[in-house]
């Protein structure tokens, strides 16, 4: 448990690439598998329409029966309309044979020859109130327009489902048609070849001739005899194609991917089973099956790079965040550390430093006077009365008194001053570099400003005055103690001659 918490980023983007990885690899799988089944469905196709061709070769030469070979390779497509049309929109051949002969006059016709739309596009229309995906095909034989297929696909049934430019099945119909009428124009180009010759051979040879893909058609028998080829050399001769004829699929042929179609055949030799061969050249299958494997490995490739990238930037995350959190806490620790000193070194009811560290500056600043040879003065404050003011006003009175007379006090502190409480109402005040008469002129203000604002208290207002006792460096001062005694013997004067004043100490 305690390593799956403590490397619980990395196992997930570790997860993370073998998830991609395998989608990936089933990607590139499902694809490759998909492109063998086209090709097998294409090559079956075209096997059934050379078969058909071949089977009805005398039919095929006296009249082109399109009608059967749209039936025979239609793909399960819900042709509505199928017709031939000569290039000047004469109908040669229909489903309708009442219109054959007649010139077909529809808009979409016009508009296409015309030029308003161009020839193998398809386009939707509705036709007897329906809804049909069209296109006009033309045949060309040596760069000629010779003649023009109107085709027309039944597609109400998905127009009541989604759109029509963003259905799949409509996508996979555009597909199967153009098959269709691939197979077509090479079974209308032979025929009309075949119109001028009369060997199966030739006819074959030119149907191959007039493909980018297919390589070879035979008619062979159960021993591999070839009785028909489009290769006539091959006539007369025993395949060796390492006795791999019996079933379809992929095979190398003279160091070349193959795909082998192998189809039944019903033209007679006598007692043999005839076997119509189709080779069709697999370099374009190969093709997109390297580029999805590519595909599938650079998809593998940058997943892990991801991870790593994200692992890395995680790990580096972590760094500066625990080291801004150590400099967060240390800074945490330096503040708390300050306080708790600044605790220690203040008085708790007045705010005021406490005596203890009153008495260490007190110590410094007498060190650092005596060795620059500056002045010092000393100043303790003794609140009048005070003990009458607990008696009377009561100990929380005394509390306020003691609070506000030593704010007053610091409101009249100068910046290098030091005010602390020493003990029960006396407060000191430190005066670096100030000499006698300027403590005495600090000590009226204070005096002054303690008599003049009367402390509330409950609606009570009560008033306050304070003594005052200064003494100053001299020379023959040894320790700090010195002139602190001599400032205690002024404020005892300063009580002596009658309170709220302000007393130096006199030699």
């Amino acid at each position: 448990m305690f390593f799956i918490k403590k490397y619980a980023v990395p196992i997930i983007l570790f997860s993370l690439v073998l998830v991609i990885a395998y989608l990936s690899y089933y990607n590139y799988k499902t694809q490759k598998n998909l492109l063998l089944t086209q090709m097998q469905s294409n090559s079956l196709n075209i096997a059934s329409s050379v078969s058909s061709a071949i089977e009805r070769f005398d039919d095929i030469k006296s009249t082109m029966n399109l009608q059967k070979l749209v039936n025979d390779v239609s793909f399960g497509l819900e042709i509505f309309e199928f017709r031939y049309l000569e290039p000047d929109g004469t109908i040669k051949n229909s489903m309708f044979k009442e219109e054959i002969g007649e010139v077909l006059s529809s808009k979409s016709f016009i508009e296409t020859m015309q030029g308003d739309r161009q020839l193998s596009t398809f386009f939707f229309e509705v036709r007897d109130f329906v809804d049909v995906m069209s296109i006009y095909y033309p045949i060309y034989l040596q760069d000629q327009l010779v003649g023009i297929i109107d085709l027309s696909v039944d597609v109400s049934e998905y127009t009541l489902k989604k759109g029509l430019k963003d259905n799949f099945s409509i996508l996979r119909r555009q597909v199967d048609i153009q098959n269709l009428l691939k197979s077509i124009n090479g079974s209308v180009t032979n025929s009309l070849a075949i119109l001028t010759k009369t060997d199966i051979n030739d006819f074959l040879h030119a149907y191959v001739k007039s493909t980018k893909n297919i390589k070879q058609i035979s008619i062979i028998d159960e021993k591999q005899n070839v009785y028909i080829s489009s290769d006539k050399n091959l006539i007369g001769t025993v395949l060796d194609y390492n006795n791999n004829l019996q079933t379809s699929g992929m095979t190398m042929l003279n160091g070349q991917l193959t795909y082998l179609a192998i189809t039944n055949s019903h033209i007679n030799r006598g007692n043999s089973k005839m076997k119509l061969m189709l080779l069709i050249d697999a370099s374009t299958y190969l093709s997109h099956e390297n580029k999805l494997f590519n595909t599938a490995m650079s998809t593998s490739i940058i997943a892990l790079l991801f991870a790593l990238l994200t692992s890395r930037l995680l790990y580096y995350s972590a760094i500066e965040q625990s080291r801004t959190e150590k400099e967060r806490l240390e800074s945490l620790v330096k503040e708390r550390t300050k306080e708790i000193e600044l605790l220690s070194q203040t008085d708790s009811l007045t705010g005021l430093w406490n005596r203890r560290h009153l008495e260490e500056t007190l110590g410094i600043e007498f060190k650092r006077a005596k060795r620059y040879d500056k002045e010092l003065s000393v100043m303790i404050i003794d609140l009048d009365h005070f003990k009458n003011i607990n008696d009377t006003y009561g100990h929380m009175a005394g509390d306020e008194v003691l609070r506000r007379i030593s704010s007053k006090i610091t409101e009249c502190q100068r910046e290098t001053d030091f005010i602390g409480r020493y003990g029960g109402e006396e407060i000191v005040v430190i005066l670096p570099e100030s000499d006698l008469q300027t403590s005495i002129q600090i000590a009226e203000d204070i005096r002054k400003t303690i008599e003049q604002e009367p402390v509330e208290f409950e609606d009570k207002m009560i008033k306050v005055t304070a003594s005052i006792g200064i003494s100053n460096l001299k020379n023959e001062h040894d320790n700090y103690s010195a002139i602190f005694a001599e400032a205690d013997e002024a404020l005892y004067s300063a009580k002596e001659l009658g309170r709220n004043r302000v007393q130096f100490f006199k030699q």
